[in-house]
């Protein structure tokens, strides 16, 4: 038996809105031994909780954050007879269907304070959930979506988009000639999208990353022909204190990261140039696509660091549905975390690239019904 224990209990305040359920988690040092645990790799709950519905499915939290030198540290120690509180919230997805669901801690590997023959978990912890309100949107179309990565570099696809790039031409020279162009149109979408990856190979010390996760992405498109101008608007909800400064710095950092990078180049005779991508992020009080709770520190897309502006850039990343790209994620080697030359998915410092607007793109297509690539402005 692992030498800590832990108890968790619902945090106080807590109702039943999916986005804002937090729970406490209490570890006490129970031995005549120091005990080891790396507070800050146990400070994030899709790493440490297990949720299950009232039939004992999983219930799939969302993606943890990129670890730090922080959380790759060794474990330190937590002496006899002493204790350590942490809170958890924002990792349960907002639209997380009413009824009773159960939760613990279960830590599986040494730096979360067991292992996987001799995990260190908590009682579990029945909570119910409500009815919460949220726009509704609606999946992409498989046609949308695009062709597999492989047949996308075989020849006979290259060549079969050449030559419809070569027909969309004389089409539109002729709709010019006969002035039958109208390109007045603005057109728009909820997109809901549901998004899973699994998280595998993680190094030594970093075991807990392993592991599937779960989330929506939630974002409303417009795609607006008079300007050439396609808008990604997020409405994120704020659960806890934050100054309207520390508010301000949030929306800066993500909209210079995301906005004026790339273009989308659609098969229609209207903004030939292509129309580039600008990203708005909200602040609502309701209605919103997701729900950002304020913590110490960034641990996932459902809890900021109110002072954090670069982690927050990454976990936007997933609110638009990319996955991670560091360890090994869905069968790629992406290698380390935090590489200097990483994107911005694996890497928050860095730069995102045209993949990391796929369901942008496929939601654009789907508006105008056509197909549109991805460029670089």
């Amino acid at each position: 038996m692992p030498p800590l224990q832990v108890h968790l209990e619902a945090r106080p305040g807590t109702d039943n809105a999916p986005g804002e359920f937090g729970v406490r988690a209490t570890f006490r040092n129970t031995s005549d031994e120091p005990a080891l645990l790396n507070p800050d790799q146990a400070a994030h709950p899709s790493l440490v909780l297990e949720v299950v519905d009232e039939q004992d499915h999983p219930v799939l939290l969302p993606p943890p954050s990129v670890p730090n030198e922080r959380e790759r540290e060794p474990p330190s120690e937590i002496e006899p007879g002493a204790s350590l509180m942490i809170e958890y919230a924002g990792f349960l997805d907002r639209s997380l269907a009413p009824g009773t669901y159960r939760v613990r801690y279960a830590g599986r590997s040494p730096a979360v304070g067991g292992t996987p023959d001799d995990p260190l978990e908590s009682p579990w912890v029945e909570f119910v959930v409500g009815r919460t309100e949220f726009p509704a949107g609606e999946s992409l179309t498989a046609a949308t979506r695009g062709l597999p990565a492989s047949e996308k570099a075989a020849w006979y696809w290259i060549v079969w988009h050449w030559f419809l790039d070569i027909w969309h031409w004389l089409v539109c020279l002729i709709k010019r000639i006969f002035r039958r162009t109208r390109c007045q149109r603005v057109l728009d979408l909820e997109v809901d999208e549901a998004c899973t990856e699994t998280i595998s190979n993680a190094p030594a010390g970093s075991e807990a990353w392993n592991g599937t996760y779960g989330w929506h992405a939630r974002f409303h498109v417009t795609v607006d022909q008079p300007n050439c101008r396609v808008t990604v608007t997020l409405r994120v909800r704020i659960s806890g204190a934050i100054t309207a400064a520390q508010q301000t710095a949030w929306e800066n950092a993500i909209e210079s990261a995301w906005s004026n990078r790339f273009k989308l180049q659609c098969r229609c005779c209207c903004c030939t140039s292509g129309y580039t991508i600008v990203v708005d992020l909200q602040f609502v009080a309701s209605g919103e696509h997701q729900v950002v709770n304020v913590g110490p520190t960034t641990t996932n897309m459902g809890n900021w660091s109110a002072t954090d502006t670069v982690d927050v850039r990454h976990e936007f990343g997933h609110m638009l549905g990319n996955s991670e790209e560091y360890f090994t994620v869905d069968g790629v080697d992406y290698n380390g975390a935090r590489r200097a030359d990483g994107n911005i998915m694996n890497n928050p410092a860095n730069d995102p690239e045209a993949k990391h607007y796929e369901l942008v793109r496929a939601a654009a297509a789907q508006l105008l019904g056509t197909s549109c690539s991805t460029k670089a402005v």
